[in-house]
């Protein structure tokens, strides 16, 4: 089923559906204010999948780690165990990039009114790694540094990110945005729709993706997250023609 579609069917539906949902974050691309908590820890492992023309990459696992300090913070870092497999060339795999990244909520009118929160990280190599070598993560560091909103609007949550990417070069700076839309379908079961963009500094050189996710209570506890998309336009670099996101959120 293509992306387009599948965000238009999920939105529709969600658009008709009696209860409000909840938040960005994974499985979707765009992220959102919340935080874990003070002193409970978030675990997100997924498989991820992203296809292009002759290439297919996996995160196999990505590990997504988020601690919350007071009610307002969170410490997070990330890193996927990356497979890629081109055409004609054999399976390489190994470590990719670091990720690490502190949420501030600076603002928060409870419930049911405005959130936002600011999300500064950085990206580098991850020490001791080779992989830039094999083409498995890049050896440049980058900053992004974005901006959270979300708003319950009584029938639709609508949840949007912004941001600015830094970097030593300059082919790798741009911005990022996203939109979100979910409701609850049934209590424990939430469904999710998204566009997503990512830019050069040249507007006109660009990402965009829509996908379609999922989260189903597995218990207090758990959280299996699942979404589907594509891209529906990239002049960035190759298209992909699927992204999925499989996995499990620990919450303690």
């Amino acid at each position: 089923m293509r992306a387009g579609t599948v965000f238009l069917f999920a939105a529709l539906f969600a658009s008709v559906l009696p209860r409000l949902a909840a938040q960005g974050g994974p499985p979707m691309i765009t992220d959102d204010p919340g935080t874990p908590g003070d002193g409970h820890w978030e675990i997100n492992l997924a498989w991820t999948d992203e296809r292009t023309p002759g290439s297919t990459e996996f995160g196999l696992p990505l590990l997504d780690a988020n601690y919350g300090i007071g009610d307002r913070l969170q410490l997070n870092y990330q890193a996927p165990w990356t497979v890629l497999r081109d055409s004609g060339e054999d399976t390489r795999s190994g470590l990719g990039d670091s990720q690490l990244a502190v949420k501030w909520r600076f603002y928060d009118a409870g419930e049911n009114g405005w959130q936002a929160s600011l999300y500064p990280r950085i990206t580098f190599l991850t020490p001791g790694s080779n992989s830039d070598r094999r083409g498995l993560a890049d050896a440049n560091t980058s900053w992004l540094i974005p901006f959270e909103i979300l708003k319950n609007l009584g029938f639709l949550s609508v949840d949007a990110d912004f941001g600015r990417t830094f970097s030593a070069v300059p082919d790798e700076e741009g911005w990022m945005g996203g939109l979100c839309v979910g409701r609850d379908v049934v209590k424990g079961v939430e469904l999710d729709a998204e566009v997503h963009a990512t830019t050069a500094n040249r507007v006109s050189r660009c990402e965009i993706a829509a996908d379609a996710g999922t989260r189903i209570d597995l218990s207090e506890n758990t959280t299996l997250l699942l979404s589907i998309g594509r891209d529906v336009r990239d002049t960035l670099g190759p298209r992909s023609s699927l992204l999925t996101y499989c996995g499990i959120q620990i919450r303690m």
